[in-house]
């Protein structure tokens, strides 16, 4: 594809957004989004390869495990592991500068702590927190891209709220309703500024690539109150895992939902009216930035890919947020690719994919030259045919902790999920005839065969992606040291 045949390419990104809260799913209401679906290619069954925020994001732009790019858990944490990318990392928006695109880039940056974006190809920012703003080369964000000068910031009241308190924390808010001017919120403001740089980037005759990256719905869920009114808690179905006992399960899980207190019915069907109103009002936003993009006259030549780093219990097993728990509410995302004349509207593809395949495609479709170890793969072949049965249907899942390390790995095929937890028993569930995961097969005698399949699919998965803790012996050197795959050494223990 040369580059004046290259399309442009919208990337919008979502935090902590379920994957149940598009196509209808659930009680959310997301019109725009569904524009993107009934426009193009819906992965029914994609998934993040780590529910964590800055892993998931480094995985995205780089193609590859935490072990291969360097970022294995929360890198503004002052445990984290490392804070950074590793120096020899490649991006495929870097793939794109060199092609030619200009590149822009809007709101959350969470793939490193000592780099920001334009240190991986983009030129144009905005709306970065001040933490990655000081990094910026000047001229790089305009004043009224930064969220400081946005009008109307601060004219928000808390209607009401719901906080609650972990052991030896003081408490928190986990939602509350909001009154205040619309303009004035921080997604309205990214959206402003995702107009802004479309004018900007359409203006001139070369490709363009941009990302907008949204901090909703991650909690606080703080929606206005225009939007939580037509979401009454009492009409949220209950998850069906509420009542799980958690018997037969590692005891974290447990340990994790009485984290949270005495968590009863209302409360879940509160949370959940607050997380569906907070997608609908981010979706109000996604729609303008939409808009401006068919306002531009680009967007019959725009590839536009939707997607979130990771999902939200929401109280499903009477938990909440995200990080090891291996349950499809963390794991599995929303994802959607639109692209007029190449990809057939309203298509869905049952095939499991990563959001850390985006990079591979996207190269792999402008024909430019892919990442040097990506560990994702190209969806191209899907995109012509979503429902191909020559596609290997397992993706390996990578957790290494939060702000508390943990080691974790997860094997999923296109029925069954198992789960490697180094700190306790593992895990297996059969998502066909038990999609709410409440019991765990893993050692019943019935599923000893599936067991020990998928314990050496898991093994296999790890070995071929160079896994740290799989059996990759020719890897290491004598010294106890590994080098990555860029060539830096990095101790990594077996």
């Amino acid at each position: 594809m040369t580059g004046a045949t290259r399309p442009n390419v919208l990337l919008i990104m979502t935090d902590q957004q379920q994957w149940q809260t598009i196509a209808g799913r659930s009680a959310a209401r997301m019109p725009n989004v569904q524009r993107l679906v009934d426009g193009g290619l819906l992965f029914d069954r994609a998934y993040t390869p780590c529910a964590l925020c800055c892993p998931a994001r480094a995985m995205l732009l780089t193609g590859a495990y935490h072990w291969h790019n360097g970022v294995f858990n929360q890198v503004h944490s002052s445990p984290s592991v490392h804070r950074d990318l590793f120096p020899g990392a490649v991006t495929y928006p870097q793939r794109l500068r060199e092609a030619g695109y200009r590149l822009g880039y809007v709101g959350k940056w969470h793939a490193s702590h000592q780099r920001g974006p334009t240190s991986f190809g983009f030129e144009h920012v905005a709306g970065l927190s001040p933490h990655y703003e000081a990094m910026l080369p000047p001229g790089a964000m305009a004043p009224e891209d930064r969220w400081a000068n946005h009008p109307g910031r601060d004219e928000f009241v808390e209607v009401s709220a719901r906080r609650f308190r972990w052991p030896g924390s003081e408490p928190f808010a986990m939602w509350a309703e909001m009154d205040g001017p619309e303009e004035g919120t921080h997604m309205a403001f990214l959206a402003g500024c995702a107009e802004r740089m479309l004018d900007r980037l359409s203006a001139e005759p070369t490709p363009w690539h941009l990302e907008v990256h949204f901090p909703e719905p991650h909690d606080a869920y703080r929606p206005l109150s225009k939007y939580l009114e037509r979401y009454r808690a009492d009409d949220m179905p209950l998850p069906a895992s509420f009542y799980d006992t958690f018997e037969g399960k590692p005891g974290l899980h447990r340990r994790e939902s009485e984290t949270w207190g005495e968590v009863d019915e209302a409360t879940v069907r509160e949370g959940l009216a607050h997380y569906f109103a907070y997608c609908e009002q981010l979706d109000t936003q996604i729609g303008r930035v939409l808009d401006r993009l068919v306002a531009t006259g680009q967007a019959d030549n725009t590839l536009v890919v939707y997607l979130t780093d990771h999902g939200d219990m929401v109280g499903a097993h009477r938990m909440w947020i995200k990080g090891w728990m291996p349950y499809e509410e963390c794991y599995r995302i929303p994802l959607v690719m639109r692209w007029p004349g190449h990809i057939e509207p309203r298509s869905v593809s049952p095939r499991l994919v990563q959001s850390m395949d985006i990079g591979p495609t996207l190269l792999d479709l402008l024909g430019l030259e892919p990442l040097p170890q990506a560990d994702g793969r190209s969806l191209a072949p899907l995109l012509q045919d979503p429902g191909r049965r020559d596609w290997d249907d397992e993706v390996l899942c990578a957790f290494y902790g939060g702000e508390f390390l943990y080691t974790q790995r997860m094997v999923i095929t296109g029925r069954f999920k198992y789960v490697f937890n180094g700190f306790d028993a593992d895990e297996m569930y059969d998502l066909k005839a038990d999609p709410s995961e409440l019991t765990n097969v893993v050692a019943r005698r019935d599923h000893s065969v599936v067991a020990s399949e998928m314990r050496a699919r898991l093994w296999r998965l790890m070995n071929q992606h160079g896994d740290p803790y799989g059996d990759d012996t020719d890897a290491y050197r004598t010294d106890g040291e590994r080098p990555n795959r860029y060539g830096a050494a990095r101790y990594l223990p077996r």
